[in-house]
């Protein structure tokens, strides 16, 4: 392959190099009509879609993509705002049965606050990657989660054999009316944050210390057994500090409230835990706590934080063009990791 010859515009005749100038650019003179110039080589600019996806998926900011592309940053902003009106292509169904987990596939469901904005709710199954299905809400409102569980139940065709969500009273009671038989496991974590956040870390009450021990226990019951004990244990603690559970304090106006709200709180909460977040002891392949999809929030924190200027309308269809592309990045890894393994040789 030859080298690129540079012409001259005036006489067309070969330009050969002639130094540089004071910045460091390549000078070019022409021997024949005696004139010499800078040539300024344009980048070449990329596919405008291709652009997008890496403003959607990767969350590239405008500088960045006008660097690499050529394109002005203006440029970038109107055909993004075009790009960001249009709904996003539908993706064809997600097949349960490549998973292996058709006879034990559990969702997981959960939902991720923008400010005060609004709250996007997903749906995912335990496993996979793949988001089954979004919604974005005012709030979680139980209405709006029925109405997604059936679309997904009824139009979608998805089977599930139970659910780990978060413990959310409109998500659990959307849960009971759409699967009402069907195993429903309130996230650990969820329940153990809550009652950190009770308690406290650092207490320097034995009572107290000793409940937060009895608390951090509950990530180590693996059968039924283990619970029994677990559960005799905190009965033991609730019998021997009741006076302390009790304790309350009145004002110069006669109202009386309970000192330790906290305590009561997290013991409230423990209570409940035998009947609500140890279903996967009955089921050895559902998961504990729906931290699966945190990760998927982590991701669309990222772009919220690069991404913050865009108005409350954009950032609706932003995050459905979100979905999609993930979706698709999710499609490919999976084909790309079973065409390795059908090429493996053994």
């Amino acid at each position: 392959m030859g080298k690129r010859v540079l012409l001259c515009t005036s006489c067309n005749n070969k330009m050969f190099l002639w130094g540089k100038t004071k910045t460091g650019k390549k000078r070019w003179f022409c021997k024949f009509c005696k004139t010499s110039r800078i040539y300024h080589f344009k980048k070449k600019k990329l596919d405008i879609i291709s652009l997008f996806k890496q403003y959607i998926l990767w969350g590239l900011t405008y500088e960045m993509l006008a660097s690499s592309s050529g394109y002005s940053i203006q440029y970038l902003i109107v055909e993004f705002h075009k790009l960001l009106l249009l709904d996003p292509p539908k993706l064809p169904r997600f097949d349960q049965t490549k998973s292996g987990k058709v006879d034990s596939a559990y969702m997981l469901i959960d939902g991720l606050w923008f400010g005060r904005w609004f709250v996007l709710m997903l749906y995912r199954q335990s496993g996979t990657l793949y988001l089954l299905h979004i919604s974005i809400a005012g709030r979680e409102a139980s209405t709006k989660i029925t109405k997604d569980l059936r679309y997904i139940k009824d139009n979608l065709k998805y089977i599930f054999t139970g659910f780990v969500t978060d413990g959310g009273t409109a998500i659990c009671s959307a849960v009971d009316e759409v699967y009402p038989h069907a195993p429903h496991q309130i996230c650990l974590a969820h329940m153990h944050r809550q009652i950190v956040s009770a308690l406290g870390r650092y207490s320097k009450d034995k009572r107290i210390t000793d409940l937060i021990s009895l608390s951090n226990q509950i990530w180590f019951i693996e059968s039924h057994n283990s619970l029994k004990i677990w559960e005799t244990n905190l009965k033991d603690w609730v019998r021997t500090n009741f006076f302390f559970l009790k304790e309350t304090r009145k004002d110069d106006t006669g109202r009386t409230w309970y000192i330790h709200k906290g305590v009561r709180k997290a013991v409230r909460i423990l209570i409940k835990l035998p009947k609500s977040s140890f279903k996967f002891l009955d089921h050895p392949t559902m998961p504990k706590t729906t931290n699966e999809i945190e990760a998927t929030f982590g991701h669309i924190g990222q772009r919220w934080l690069r991404h913050k200027g865009l108005k409350k309308t954009r950032w609706e269809s932003y995050l459905k063009w979100f979905v999609y592309y993930y979706n698709l990045k999710v499609m490919a890894d999976n084909k790309t990791r079973e065409d390795r393994k059908n090429n493996t040789v053994i």
